[in-house]
């Protein structure tokens, strides 16, 4: 069948031109019991008119012509009287059926009927083309998934999207349908990886139930713990995300992306102007938008430690000597990484190290502000052929031989659990006593790790080992460790 409209050729029980979209108007197959009624009275009409008119009778000779002629057109009058009757009553049948398929066209029910038996029968064409009708006829949101499912299973991808946003947008459709279709437009990427299309999707949205329910797809900006302004204080800068990813950020104003500095811990801002930008990378590699923020610092910074023992080599044990600015702490590092008050505080001399080592000063005032970094490297080379580990092997020995542990492992005698080790500590010098290695006594097991509060003195020179005490003069007391057997 041609569309009446443009001409193109209509599939067989489409309602609707698929070029121009022009409704078709066609006489449907008859009902079984319409059909027969039809023919049925046609057939009693024909009969009645072919009795009038016998054709067989034409041939014979007439015995009176003029009377001939009057019976001839007396059948013509009834012939053409029967006809009109068919007329009629066919034109009466055909407005009857075209009524019956306008009622159709125009019945939700009976278009949704026509859909599923479509469906049951394979034809998801035509089962498409009838739900849209029923749609044009009357908005129903269950409707709109019945056919976007269909839109699926057809591959019709882009009409299968049109058709969930349309719910989406719908003011006729619920809460939970609304949910429904994000699940079903959010799975529809998370299946194709596409997180950046599910990233827009919810932005596009102001409902927050549905972006808390997709959280873990969002990218939003980093949150900063401080307002933008003036500080008369040292400030420890948080940049905090809601969901899984990576903050990155720049100091200088610069827009930071995946190749700048990565936000750890806090950001300690001091003295000067700070222009931080900060953006978020979620789990997804979708990044936010960039948030920035400027800060302007107000605080006077501290005098630098003054460390008292010079760098250089060192042949005897010594210790590092710092004096500490007036109302500050002061910490280090051994690591050369620049240390902050998070680092170790610095409360006391601290004994060298053997070999090379280098320590890294800083203090900080009450107000949290940081002077200026100092750095020491030191050498300390002793006139002995006893390492550390040859003096800790031999403490081993002796502490076996005394019974206090059974083994060079550490393992402890009795029903206790567990074993000590030995750590080193420093290598320090005693008035009178001479050079010594310090090692302290941990137990551990397998959830415990506990220092003893024993410490162990090796002779730097002779190997002798001891078991420290202190008196509280300040020179320990040493006791042999062979003599506790």
């Amino acid at each position: 069948m041609k569309c009446p409209n443009c001409g193109s050729d209509i599939k067989d029980g489409n309602l609707y031109c698929e070029v121009c979209g022009e409704e078709i108007h066609i006489v449907p197959d008859f009902e079984p019991e319409i059909e027969y009624s039809i023919t049925q009275t046609l057939s009693g009409i024909r009969d009645e008119v072919l009795e009038e008119v016998p054709g067989q009778e034409q041939d014979k000779p007439s015995k009176r012509q003029s009377g001939g002629s009057a019976v001839s057109r007396r059948k013509i009058l009834w012939i053409f009287g029967g006809s009109g009757v068919v007329l009629l009553l066919a034109g009466i049948v055909t407005a009857v059926v075209f009524g019956i398929r306008e009622q159709r066209a125009h019945s939700v029910e009976y278009q949704i009927a026509q859909a599923l038996t479509c469906v049951a029968d394979g034809n998801v064409s035509d089962a498409i083309l009838h739900y849209d009708r029923a749609i044009e006829l009357e908005e129903n949101i269950d409707l709109r998934f019945q056919l976007a499912l269909l839109y699926e299973q057809s591959g019709r991808n882009q009409e299968y999207l049109d058709c969930l946003s349309d719910i989406v947008s719908s003011p006729y459709a619920t809460e939970s349908q609304v949910e429904t279709a994000y699940k079903y437009l959010v799975f529809y990427f998370q299946e194709r990886e596409d997180y950046a299309s599910i990233h827009t999707l919810l932005n596009n949205t102001t409902n927050e139930t549905i972006k808390d329910m997709f959280s873990q797809y969002m990218a939003e900006p980093p949150k900063f713990s401080y307002t933008e302004g003036t500080y008369a204080e040292v400030i420890p800068l948080k940049l905090t995300s809601d969901t899984k990813g990576t903050i990155y950020y720049t100091m200088d104003g610069t827009m930071p992306d995946e190749n700048s500095q990565v936000y750890v811990t806090p950001i300690f801002l001091e003295t000067g102007t700070y222009e931080i930008s900060a953006v978020f990378v979620n789990e997804y590699g979708i990044s936010s938008s960039v948030e920035a923020r400027t800060y302007v610092i107000d605080v006077l910074k501290p005098s630098a430690p003054e460390v008292e023992t010079y760098s250089g080599r060192y042949t005897v044990p010594t210790m590092i000597k710092v004096k500490v600015p007036a109302g500050c702490r002061v910490y280090y590092t051994t690591d050369s990484t620049t240390p902050t008050n998070e680092s170790t505080p610095y409360t006391g001399d601290i004994p060298m190290p053997p070999g090379r080592s280098l320590f890294k000063f800083i203090a900080y005032n009450e107000e949290g502000a940081a002077g200026s970094c100092i750095a020491r490297q030191y050498e300390l080379v002793l006139d002995t052929d006893l390492t550390v580990n040859m003096a800790l092997d031999g403490l081993k020995e002796e502490l076996v031989a005394s019974g206090r542990i059974l083994d060079v492992q550490g393992s402890i005698p009795g029903e206790m659990q567990g074993t000590y080790l030995y750590l080193f500590q420093s290598v320090q010098n005693f008035a009178d006593l001479g050079d010594y290695y310090i090692f302290a006594e941990i137990y551990t097991d397998a959830v415990t790790q506990v220092n003893t509060g024993a410490l162990y003195a090796v002779n730097v020179y002779t190997g002798e080992c001891y078991r420290m005490s202190w008196d509280g003069t300040g020179i320990p007391g040493l006791e042999p460790v062979i003599s506790n057997a």
